[in-house]
């Protein structure tokens, strides 16, 4: 049974992508091989900021099994074990699934357990109540500008790009179909982004994707898999990548900010 015996990793500094805080620390318990994985490991991943730990119970399965925040402090550490403490608070799986993405002040980041349309969800919870604030779906990084108040400051503002699926589909009828996006995403004031081009670049990528699994990544392939790519990728929905910015606080909203608007089919 020794192999199975917890290992214990700490580190004492990390670096952070973004511009998310810096843990304290992070600790790795080692649970040993993964039932549904061969290559994988078990795990839990502890990360420690001033006032409370984030755990995330990894078997190896999609998304962590078991998310949780959880009272910690420098003089009173919270045991990192695949234990279920009684102070934690831990994430409903019928509300988020996903893996540990960040900490910004008491707000703790999770993202989904998979992509979509391009982007990849994410959701915000207050470490203090263990209450989901928002979620939403982004591509790229998560961006929080300066503030008055600074660290002190009670509500946190967050930029990105936002994925969002029109419900229609704009190269097939343009004009009704934007009116009904710029409503539904408050993008009155803007200029439609090109969809055509969008769509065609989409379909391109699938009917090349097509002939590199069949070893045939050649200009004749792509010529004969490019009109059925054309007719699948443009019956997709639109999905629109715009940049957004929204507080969080009690009843955030998410407002369009200027910048660029693209457009694609949905996956």
């Amino acid at each position: 049974m020794l192999h199975r015996l917890a290992t214990i990793l700490a580190m004492s500094s990390i670096a952070w992508a973004g511009s998310f805080d810096t843990p304290v620390s992070k600790r790795t318990v080692d649970l040993g091989g993964s039932r549904s994985l061969s290559q994988a490991h078990a795990k839990v991943n502890c990360y420690f900021f001033a006032t409370f730990m984030v755990k995330e119970v990894d078997l190896g399965e999609k998304g962590a099994s078991r998310l949780a925040i959880v009272p910690s402090s420098k003089k009173n550490p919270a045991p990192c074990s695949r234990l279920r403490d009684q102070t934690e608070k831990v994430v409903n799986p019928d509300d988020w699934s996903g893996y540990f993405k960040g900490v910004k002040g008491n707000l703790v980041f999770f993202d989904a357990d998979d992509g979509v349309n391009g982007g990849m969800g994410f959701a915000v919870y207050d470490a203090k109540t263990g209450k989901k604030l928002f979620d939403d779906t982004a591509q790229g990084e998560l961006n929080f500008p300066d503030m008055a108040g600074g660290a002190q400051a009670r509500e946190l503002t967050l930029r990105y790009s936002r994925v969002a699926d029109g419900g229609c589909v704009v190269p097939k009828d343009p004009s009704a179909c934007w009116d009904k996006i710029k409503k539904k995403l408050s993008l009155e004031s803007v200029a439609p982004p090109d969809c055509k081009a969008g769509y065609e670049q989409s379909a391109q990528e699938l009917a090349k994707g097509r002939c590199q699994a069949q070893n045939a990544d050649n200009a004749q392939c792509v010529a004969k898999e490019i009109p059925l790519a054309r007719q699948q990728t443009g019956a997709a929905n639109s999905v629109i990548v715009y940049p957004v910015e929204t507080v969080l606080a009690a009843g955030p909203t998410v407002k369009p900010v200027p910048g660029e608007l693209r457009c694609r089919p949905s996956d």
